[in-house]
């Protein structure tokens, strides 16, 4: 003889739990502080990147030996060790710029540094892959 098998009745799932009015205010509170916190925290991020920014044409500054810009008026400076040399005339406050020499350098140069007289102050040479070049004359 055979048994019937009893089936077992089926699991009733429990009713979600209705949140109260002020927890759900609390709740949403809370989203929303730590949303503003992550928003925070990636724009501290992105202001933490730096963007590098290059000379587009090559700086010599001239400056004391402590550091202090020289007075270069009529002074002028001679680039040499590309296919022709370059002269180009300082302005008041000790730098020069060469308006034909792209940054970063790809050969090395040698500057001649000549004051309002004609004669020379210092002669240097400037390595490869440089934007600026500061001389202490």
């Amino acid at each position: 003889m055979r048994t019937a098998r009893i089936a077992k009745p089926a699991r009733i799932a429990k009713p979600a739990k209705t949140v109260k009015a002020a927890d759900r205010k609390t709740l949403m509170a809370r989203r929303a502080l730590m949303l503003k916190k992550q928003a925070q925290a990636a724009a501290a991020r992105r202001r933490r990147r730096r963007i590098r920014q290059t000379l587009d044409r090559l700086v010599v500054i001239v400056t004391t030996t402590g550091g202090a810009p020289r007075t270069t008026v009529g002074w002028t400076a001679v680039l040499s060790g590309g296919p022709s040399p370059v002269t180009a005339e300082f302005d008041d406050f000790g730098v020069v710029r060469f308006p034909t020499i792209t940054t970063l350098t790809d050969i090395e140069y040698q500057v001649r540094i000549r004051d309002g007289n004609n004669n020379t102050v210092t002669t240097r040479v400037i390595p490869a892959n440089r934007e600026y070049f500061i001389v202490r004359a």
